[in-house]
């Protein structure tokens, strides 16, 4: 898991807020499918997006 790769992954700032509602929750899972369903990344690059949420890493607005 590397957080920093995730400043060249494009994401909905609606999933990014989505997303990172889910992971103050702690619910991790929810979060990832967030991800996934709203940009198509595999499970690793999503983590990356999730956990660069968490550590407030810049993640791209994307459609």
């Amino acid at each position: 898991m590397d957080p920093r790769r995730a400043r060249v992954l494009p994401v909905p700032a609606e999933a990014q807020a989505d997303a990172r509602m889910f992971m103050q929750g702690g619910d991790t899972f929810r979060a990832l499918k967030v991800i996934i369903d709203a940009t198509g990344y595999d499970l690793r690059r999503a983590r990356d997006i999730v956990y660069a949420l968490v550590y407030d890493i810049d993640v791209p607005t994307g459609s």
